[in-house]
């Protein structure tokens, strides 16, 4: 079960689907407070902002994007952030704080970032020792599965999270939608004869049963993905029981993820990337098995997930 939608269930045309998708893709975090005076994106096209990142900061990035299993965006946006990739930290000078280096890393944390990341005689100032450490560090405390936890250890400011996650998204970080977790299709987005599935009034006819998202089976404690990067609208207990996490992805979309285990690790108000984990697999609410409820909705009409969500190869089974 999910929260209630206040749809009529009108069609939906290729039209509006190909809009939802474009919607999904390129909703902006929202503005956010900028602790460091820098500028926040002006929005360039992700080819552009990403041709302004010199070339050595560039492959370095990617290089330790791939030692340590993260997206190179979100390590760019760090180097961004705390010295525009070294532009404004030419001395190697600390900061007010004492943080120092092409990353802005505290000498000690630096130390044992190095150690994690497996160097020797490291070299703060160097962005070819820095960014790996800087990389390790984000590891270390929770990215990829939490990029916000992870940021937070970095600096401990809201502020400063949101302001990574935007210029991570002008680099092309959270533009693509994923499924929000591996596992075989259990119920359909239409019309059911499962009696605990609400009447609709959907395309112009009446429904006594209509399930409106897509149910897929996982065990209890799977992470379940945000489907596309949003903002948390909702994240707690509906009438029935049923955990859920609401994702606002831009001015009339939305996607639901029901069924989850109590005590999501998201609030609202949190700015979520795609990909990003915002609750487990549980056991709350109606239903018959553990399994994720996924829904998606445009102007408050349900849309079916599999006309939005990328093709895969899909197996039906028996659970709810």
């Amino acid at each position: 079960m999910m929260p209630k939608l206040d749809g009529r269930g009108a069609a939906v045309s290729k039209a509006t689907l190909g809009k939802v998708r474009r919607m999904l893709v390129a909703r902006l975090a929202p503005e956010v407070l900028n602790p460091f005076a820098l500028a926040r994106p002006s929005l360039p096209e992700p080819p552009t902002a990403v041709a302004d990142i010199p070339a050595d900061y560039l492959t370095t990035y990617q290089d330790a994007g791939r030692q340590f299993d993260l997206d190179w965006p979100l390590l760019a946006a760090v180097g961004r952030v705390a010295s525009d990739h070294g532009r404004s930290t030419p001395a190697c000078t600390p900061n007010d704080a004492g943080a120092l280096g092409p990353m802005q890393l505290q000498p000690a944390s630096f130390a044992q970032a190095a150690k994690w990341a497996g160097l020797s005689d490291a070299d703060i100032c160097d962005p070819a020792d820095s960014i790996p450490a800087a990389a390790a560090y984000l590891a270390h405390f929770g990215a990829p599965d939490n990029w916000r936890r992870a940021l937070y250890a970095y600096h401990h400011s809201d502020a400063y999270v949101d302001l990574v996650l935007a210029w991570a998204q002008r680099y092309g970080y959270a533009a693509t939608i994923v499924w929000p977790l591996d596992g075989p299709i259990s119920q359909r987005f239409g019309p059911t004869d499962f009696e605990l599935e609400p009447a609709l009034w959907y395309r112009g006819q009446w429904y006594p049963h209509f399930h409106t998202g897509l149910d897929i089976a996982a065990r209890d404690g799977t992470p379940v993905r945000a489907i596309a990067a949003g903002v948390i609208t909702f994240a707690g207990k509906i009438a029935d029981g049923a955990v859920v996490v609401e994702i606002q992805h831009a001015p009339g979309v939305t996607s639901a993820y029901a069924h989850l285990r109590p005590e999501p690790p998201v609030a609202v108000g949190d700015s979520v990337l795609a990909g990003q984990v915002i609750g487990f697999v549980g056991l709350t609410g109606v239903t018959t098995g553990a399994h994720l409820h996924l829904g998606i909705a445009a102007g408050g009409e349900p849309i079916d997930p599999l006309f939005v969500l990328p093709p895969r190869r899909q197996e039906v089974t028996d659970g709810r």
